[in-house]
């Protein structure tokens, strides 16, 4: 089976012209002048961050297309770290998607994650030890839990506060987005995993409707 990201990649490089990438770190310098040094000092720390040094470069972004940047947010990316990352007061000035429906698929949706990345270099890996410290048992979230998930949530976070730093036109599409199609209700995550063309206009005109909001 296709992966959901290259299916959605498939569908909008049919439709949209691919785009610049516009890189994928912040310097500390833009950050102050954006007013926001601090708030993502403070993120980094309640995400249990192991120093002062906290990094302001994350990896590469799901797809880069000519009038935006898309992010694909799978099961791994919902669970109670992110959460932390969604009370930044960053998002105030960020329209890149719902963040009243993130909020609620981090406290309702975690047990997917579990499911998910409750092993292996989903769990842990050494770069995140090295950042968040040492794991606690597979999918156990008590004490240490997982310091992969803090640090894919802070990376998130990252990419949002680029967006906002450097005035990027960025889309963050979930797989639990709802679309209304002949009267029934589907996810962006069931219409994927279906792989079926006859979803491609909804799809397109559901990011369509996301590309409008943001300014």
């Amino acid at each position: 089976m296709k992966q959901r990201q290259e299916i959605l990649s498939g569908i909008l490089n049919n439709y949209y012209e691919a785009g610049n990438n516009p890189g994928n770190s912040i310097s500390s310098n833009d950050l102050k002048k954006g007013g926001l040094t601090n708030e993502v000092y403070r993120i980094w720390k309640k995400l249990d961050g192991q120093n002062d040094l906290y990094p302001l470069e994350f990896g590469g972004w799901d797809m880069i297309l000519e009038k935006f940047i898309l992010e694909l947010d799978e099961e791994q990316h919902f669970n109670r770290y992110r959460g932390i990352t969604l009370e930044s007061f960053a998002y105030h000035v960020s329209n890149c998607f719902e963040i009243s429906d993130y909020i609620k698929y981090c406290s309702t949706k975690e047990q997917d994650c579990l499911k998910k990345s409750s092993w292996g270099k989903y769990w842990t890996s050494p770069s995140s030890e090295l950042q968040f410290g040492k794991p606690g048992i597979n999918g156990d979230l008590n004490g240490n839990g997982s310091p992969r998930w803090r640090q894919r949530a802070y990376y998130d976070y990252l990419r949002d506060v680029f967006a906002i730093v450097y005035q990027v036109r960025l889309i963050r599409i979930s797989i639990y987005d709802k679309l209304i199609i002949s009267g029934r209700i589907r996810t962006i995550g069931e219409l994927l995993d279906d792989n079926c063309q006859g979803n491609n206009a909804e799809i397109l005109k559901f990011i369509d409707q996301k590309i409008k909001v943001i300014r």
